[in-house]
């Protein structure tokens, strides 16, 4: 492994909690402003990630009892196991044009930039991942260099100018004005959920029904309060769960139900404080960033590009996933020509999920119709790429579990324009397989 791929899989290792308040941190210096004020809000950005990431992974942890009833249940035979991330890291840590495809994206964002095609200063060097990934794969099957760093600049640039299109509904939705979202396993799917609200909007009776959470959280009161929430939500998962046994030991199953219920609420309760946390070092620090933009270079409105985690723990992207992450391992058991069993990757849902609510400004009836839309398309795109990822792993120390044949990854097959591009190259691309 070259010195580069070290690099960068040592950034990746850091994870997007270590490095987005540290860039902050860094460029906020040069803006002029009272370092203590920069460190202190850089400091809240940590807190609020590091609070969020634990959040999230224990409320995608907190449905794994769920899905294996979902699963045990089913009477579907999965040949393609979910293995997330592990995939994508092999893939493209271990390609040699690791180097080439980094500085070719970043030259690209200044060059952008420079000719008024995008707004967005991207600073994610985490989810660079995703391109780095793209270009891999192609070089892994063509060995061509040229062509797997053309693929990620492709994909690179349609993002970016995707991110910027959508950015303007972050501000007026998620109340985090001047960031965008360039990942494309991520952002892509708003397009389609503006597409899903314009047609629903065409349909008589159906463009009138509206259900918005802050309507739900007024007409519930109490009930709508996160923790009461939470506990009823956690407490009826946790019947589910044991709906085979319930009647046979009511006692220990309704005990069970009551803890749900309360691991569910403590959920609940911490997440919005640690959003809140969050965006109280956030906002300010990309305020001073854009002002001195401004200031400084152009007066043009620009957008730092940021992780999707910043959003993910927003109540109602939360709320929707309550619903999806179970959700989606149900509609995988169901699917006419779904191979893949939903594992590892569904902490991806909420970051997908953040544009199902967004251009549907938090309606989520319309929220949970472009959801229903999403996840078939994720499962049938991550089956049909299984046979290449698959191929790909084949030499490396990746173990595929007992009863599976074949690998693949809902993060890596959420990226829509990749999977399109792969469909165009595919007369090309068959030569080299």
């Amino acid at each position: 492994m070259s010195v580069a791929n070290k690099v960068f899989e040592y950034i990746i290792e850091l994870g997007p909690v270590i490095i987005i308040p540290s860039i902050l941190f860094i460029i906020s210096l040069f803006t002029g402003k009272n370092p203590l004020i920069i460190l202190k809000n850089s400091i809240f950005v940590f807190i609020g990630l590091v609070l969020v990431a634990i959040m999230l992974t224990s409320f995608i942890n907190f449905f794994e009892p769920l899905v294996n009833t979902i699963v045990i249940n089913a009477k579907k035979d999965f040949q393609v196991i979910d293995l997330g991330f592990k995939i994508s890291e092999y893939i493209a840590f271990n390609s040699t044009i690791i180097i080439q495809i980094i500085i070719a994206i970043i030259l690209l964002n200044i060059i952008m930039l420079f000719l008024r095609l995008t707004r967005t200063i991207n600073i994610d060097f985490w989810n660079f991942w995703a391109f780095l990934f793209s270009g891999s794969v192609i070089y892994s099957i063509t060995e061509i260099q040229w062509m797997g760093v053309l693929i990620s600049l492709i994909i690179a640039s349609v993002t970016l100018v995707t991110a910027d299109i959508y950015a303007h509904y972050i501000g007026n939705y998620y109340g985090i004005e001047g960031i965008s979202t360039p990942h494309p396993f991520s952002v892509f799917w708003a397009p389609i959920s503006q597409l899903v609200n314009y047609l629903l909007n065409k349909i008589p009776k159906v463009k009138r029904i509206h259900l918005f959470y802050e309507e739900i959280q007024y007409k519930l009161g109490f009930v709508s309060e996160p923790m009461v929430f939470g506990f009823l939500i956690g407490f009826i998962i946790g019947i589910i769960t044991k709906y085979k046994t319930i009647t046979a030991i009511l006692p220990s199953d309704l005990f069970y139900a009551f803890g749900s219920g309360l691991r569910l609420a403590i959920i609940m309760i911490i997440f919005p404080r640690a959003f809140n946390l969050l965006t109280k070092g956030l906002v300010p620090l990309i305020n001073n960033l854009r002002q001195s933009i401004n200031r400084r270079i152009t007066k043009r409105e620009l957008y730092i590009g940021i992780d999707s985690l910043v959003i993910s723990g927003h109540p109602s992207v939360i709320g929707l996933s309550a619903i999806m992450v179970p959700l989606t391992v149900y509609i995988a058991t169901l699917l006419p020509g779904n191979r893949l069993l939903p594992n590892a990757d569904l902490i991806f849902i909420p970051f997908i999920l953040i544009w199902a609510i967004a251009p549907s400004r938090g309606d989520i009836f319309r929220s949970f119709i472009s959801a229903l839309i999403f996840i078939p398309i994720i499962l049938w795109v991550c089956t049909d790429l299984a046979d290449l990822y698959t191929n790909i792993v084949s030499n490396s120390n990746i173990v595929i579990p007992e009863g599976y044949s074949k690998v693949s990854s809902i993060g890596s097959g959420a990226n829509l324009i990749f999977w399109i591009l792969l469909q165009i190259l595919k007369p090309i691309l068959n030569l080299f397989m």
